[in-house]
């Protein structure tokens, strides 16, 4: 059931997580949505949290179904563990419900092509949560790339390290380094060069003792050419012990175009010893705090039938098989071809 474009989004959160709280405080701060249902494995926090909704007018469930009987709930945000995803979001689908999912959607194709085919069957729309797309120095980037303000676009750098490095509990059901890590990168390349990769090489190491033993990486480059001849670097790394890093530049034949860090605050300190600024944002909740509240913006506009969804089936279905591939090619030492079919 869609909400019309002027009334309220009535929305069941799943997942109290990291993420799960980012969405949480923002749709207590967003004018267009009603936080409905709050629905999670910690059933006292769940309880908790929903008890602090204004208004009272929040329940925490115990069970998905209760919620997605409810003819007046509109829209259905997940953050749940990844393997549950697949279960969730056809369960809302079926229900008629908008969807937003966290990436990734799942780590399998099959699923991710079952998940959008019920969305498509019940005629409702699915979001991945691919936030950097939705972050205004990122998408200003973007923005100039398409417009031509550096002319033709030849080389993509990303730069991704992550803070803190998580805990083995996630990483051991996280998917692994590069569907984790890197999705988000692979999905920005993507977008920033309009094309699909057409060769995908990986290499990577691994210096914590702790991810060893499940035998993943925990820093690897990534490159990869394209239709057009654009190459593109991803440099990834599972922590920077100064703040969490990230940065996009952009060579164009007609100049470069750069998305730098975020610090703490901007102060900048200028003595005699030189000049020194705030350290980066501590992890991605505070780096992406203005990202969050504009995906979450973008999902009501959805949720009310205003705009298409602007990560869709192609986007995530492509953003696996990227990975996957760049996975392989760390493994093999060997440059891969992406199969998109």
């Amino acid at each position: 059931m869609s909400a019309s474009s002027s009334s309220v989004v009535n929305v069941l959160l799943c997942g109290l997580g990291r993420i799960g709280t980012v969405h949480y405080k923002n749709l207590l701060s967003n004018a267009r949505a009603h936080l409905r249902y709050i629905f999670d494995v910690d059933q006292a926090r769940a309880e908790e949290l929903a008890a602090a909704v204004p208004g009272g007018k929040c329940r925490a469930v115990s069970s998905l179904a209760e919620a997605l009987a409810d003819p007046e709930l509109h829209a259905v945000i997940v953050c749940t563990p990844t393997a549950s995803h697949t279960e969730i979001i056809i369960a809302a689908a079926k229900a008629k419900k908008t969807i937003m999912c966290e990436k990734p959607i799942s780590l399998h194709l099959d699923e991710i092509d079952q998940c959008f085919a019920a969305a498509k069957e019940n005629n409702v729309p699915l979001l991945c949560g691919f936030q950097r797309r939705h972050d205004p120095s990122f998408a200003a980037l973007q923005k100039a790339v398409k417009e031509g303000k550096i002319g033709t676009c030849q080389v993509i750098k990303t730069c991704s390290r992550d803070n803190p490095v998580p805990s083995v509990a996630f990483l051991k059901i996280s998917g692994g380094f590069f569907h984790d890590c890197a999705s988000h990168d692979i999905d920005v390349c993507r977008w920033i060069s309009g094309e699909d990769p057409i060769s995908v090489y990986a290499t990577g190491s691994c210096f914590r003792s702790e991810i060893k033993e499940l035998d993943d990486f925990d820093t690897a480059v990534i490159v990869s050419k394209y239709p057009s001849g654009i190459l593109s670097s991803i440099d990834i790394s599972r922590k920077a012990t100064y703040g969490y890093d990230q940065r996009i530049e952009v060579l164009g034949d007609g100049g470069m175009l750069t998305a730098d860090n975020r610090a703490t605050t901007t102060v900048i300190l200028s003595d005699e010893r030189g000049h020194a600024k705030d350290v980066n944002c501590y992890s991605f909740p505070q780096r992406y705090v203005e990202a969050y509240a504009i995906e979450l913006n973008h999902f009501m506009d959805v949720a009310q039938g205003l705009v298409e969804p602007m990560v869709n089936h192609a986007d995530c279905r492509k953003a696996a098989i990227i990975a996957e591939a760049a996975e392989q090619s760390a493994k093999t030492g060997v440059p891969v071809v992406p199969k998109f079919d």
